[in-house]
């Protein structure tokens, strides 16, 4: 009864475990007091294996669940959805452990510990998550078994190795149903909190330090595989939103693009490339400078934009073509000229009496911007990520003429005031610019630190063009990265002191690991289903084509997979100490004791000993360890050879 109490207690730590670890990668997406709840929760469960009767009433757990229920309301406004739902279900199964105490208590924790491992993949589907969960697959398997031993011990070892063959018994059917398992096209379902979701990118707005602080972030934001050479560094220009509408501080897209279409005039230099874009929950698309060609399932815009038909909430992939020598906007339409022009109004006066300046002393429109370029080259104008901050009204009034230490956005944003206010229509653009090529793969990798900001001028003749300004300042940053643009001194994000030697080759090595990953597991959809069974079957395949595939495959599978966890007796441990038993009852029928078909080997044994008292203890003995080898999962060599010398002494 002691032993028994004892594995007890070990089952409910080894359900407590795999529960605690399954939910601790939701821990950084929780709210503050599920955080604190949650350990708290799991202490007072860890406590009371010793003594149940710390366990609080019924009463107190139902008050502390309508509590934590109304909580989840309070601070998502609903139950349901990604993030609601996840945190709910998590603060549910902590409770849940303060009134377990039966196995089948510990079963139903089980149960929803597989359902919170589906849970993390709604948020990330990367390779580090699949390890851990493949390895809380496994724990939570041997949770399985420690809660179904009842009185056997079996070494935590073992039952690890139980457990891990288990699960690997289970992968082979795992693949197959992950190829052939018919795909729908596009999401199987809309959590309502999607489109709210905190993910790091570009925002629709632009003020001061709005895209400073994304260089922070190492996160990809696309990779692009360019079907011929790649463009030199100073063109990769990413085209992502128009930002027409300036408050004085803030740049917004405003109002939308009344202009009826986009006019494109490709002249030369024309690239082809695919790209695999990270979800963002938003329509936006990312192209070079200027796409041409694209898509049906993809909107061109009249600013020149891609926009997909629903938010990217998944990896998303597009083939695209660009020209990189063109002309847009030939004509320009009264309200791009009205918007194009409109100033804030009662704020940045300086900088718009600098540019009425420029306008009545220079020329053309031309001559203002080369001159704009000059003032930005000449005077003392930094580049930093660290600019100093412009509080109140006139944040380019102090940027231009008392700071001058900005990032790109200070530069886009000052550029395109000051030509507003000298008569030329000029909207911001935010995108990216650059990226790493990987020697490995060649593919290009776009990063959250690439985001980038630059101006469009229309000048007559030649159409709405493209001006940096940000490179009259730290050309380093459009010809090579952000990294070489920044003063020496100045102190850089953890990651950028990583960028280097051999830990740049693993980052090389393991990005190209990464993009392999995203191109044919996460993005592995119908078409790339009915691409790779058309390579091996060389026909047209169809759903029916899919399904019959699918079950001809899982019986293989299934069969193969028999074959090594169904063995033969002969071939196991067990048989050596079944081959011994039937020894022994041929050895028994020779001094005249047969074993009767319905007699078990306990039955059997106490008749023997009646018969044969004098040779009680070597029948007890072998017969205990017969059973023990055979029903309890206590085989080893030392028992089988322990029955093999009882069996000469009788």
């Amino acid at each position: 009864m002691i032993r028994s109490i004892s594995l007890h207690k070990q089952a409910e730590f080894w359900v407590l475990l795999p529960l605690f670890l399954v939910i601790l990668p939701h821990f950084p997406r929780l709210p503050s007091w599920i955080i604190f709840l949650l350990p708290v929760f799991f202490a007072w469960r860890l406590l009371a294996i010793k003594n149940n009767r710390l366990l609080p009433a019924r009463w107190l757990v139902a008050c502390i669940a309508f509590l934590s229920l109304a909580g989840i309301l309070l601070y998502y406004g609903t139950i349901f959805g990604r993030t609601a739902g996840t945190s709910l279900l998590c603060i549910l199964l902590s409770i849940k452990l303060l009134e377990s105490k039966k196995q089948r208590d510990y079963m139903l924790l089980i149960a929803l510990a597989a359902f919170i491992i589906v849970t993390n993949f709604l948020f990330s589907q990367n390779i580090p998550t699949v390890i851990y969960m493949l390895l809380m697959v496994t724990l939570i398997t041997m949770s399985l078994i420690s809660i179904n031993l009842d009185t056997t011990y079996i070494p935590v070892k073992k039952r690890l190795k139980m457990s891990a063959s288990l699960v690997a018994q289970a992968l082979p059917l795992m693949i197959i149903l992950f190829l052939l398992f018919p795909r729908i096209p596009g999401s199987l379902w809309k959590l309502p909190d999607d489109k709210n979701s905190a993910v790091t990118g570009l925002s629709g707005i632009m003020s001061p330090g709005k895209i400073s602080n994304l260089m922070q972030s190492d996160a990809v934001a696309f990779r692009v595989k360019f079907e011929h050479q790649i463009p030199e560094q100073n063109n990769l220009y990413w085209r992502g939103l128009i930002l027409w509408r300036f408050d004085g501080e803030t740049w917004i897209e405003g109002k939308q693009n009344k202009n009826t279409q986009a006019e494109i005039e490709t002249i030369s230099n024309k690239t082809e490339y695919s790209v695999t874009l990270e979800p963002h929950n938003r329509k936006w698309l990312f192209a070079l400078d200027m796409p041409s060609q694209h898509p049906d399932s993809i909107i061109y815009n009249n600013n020149y934009l891609l926009r997909a038909k629903k938010d990217i909430a998944s990896i998303y992939q597009y083939s695209i073509q660009s020209y990189l020598n063109y002309r847009i906007g030939h004509n320009l339409s009264e309200w791009e000229k009205k918007t194009g022009l409109k100033l804030p109004p009662n704020s940045n006066k300086k900088s718009i009496q600098l540019g009425i300046k420029w306008k009545n002393d220079l020329n053309t429109p031309e001559e203002i911007v080369k001159h704009a370029l000059r003032y930005f080259n000449n005077e003392n104008f930094f580049y930093t990520l660290e600019p100093p901050l412009t509080p109140g009204f006139d944040p380019v009034d102090q940027f231009l003429f008392e700071t001058r230490k900005g990032f790109c956005e200070h530069y886009a944003s000052s550029f395109t005031l000051l030509m507003r206010a000298a008569g030329i229509p000029a909207r911001v653009v935010i995108g990216y610019q650059g990226g790493t090529i990987n020697p490995y793969n060649n593919y290009l990798t776009v990063r959250q630190n690439d985001a980038h900001a630059w101006s469009e001028v229309w000048l007559e003749n030649r159409g709405w063009v493209r001006i940096d300004p940000t490179a009259a300042v730290a050309p380093e940053r459009v010809e090579s990265n952000l990294n070489a643009a920044l003063n020496p001194d100045e102190s850089r994000p953890f990651y950028m002191h990583l960028n280097s030697g051999f830990l740049k080759q693993i980052g090389f090595y393991w990005d190209a690991i990464d993009n392999s990953w995203k191109q044919w597991i996460i993005a592995y959809d119908s078409t790339k289903q009915h691409r790779l069974l058309s390579y091996f079957t060389n026909k047209k395949i169809n759903y029916y084509d899919i399904i019959i595939a699918l079950f001809i495959s899982l019986s293989v599978v299934a069969f193969i997979t028999s074959l090594f966890i169904m063995k033969p007796l002969r071939f196991s441990k067990e048989d050596n100490a079944q081959k011994l038993y039937i020894k022994f009852c041929k050895k028994m029928a020779r001094r005249g004791l047969i074993k009767k078909t319905y007699e078990g080997p306990v039955d059997f044994s106490q008749r023997a000993v009646e018969k044969y008292p004098e040779d009680k203890s070597t029948i007890d003995f072998f017969i205990r360890l017969y059973i023990n080898t055979r029903y309890r999962s206590r085989q080893n060599k030392e028992q089988i050879n322990k029955m093999k010398k009882l069996i000469k002494n009788l």
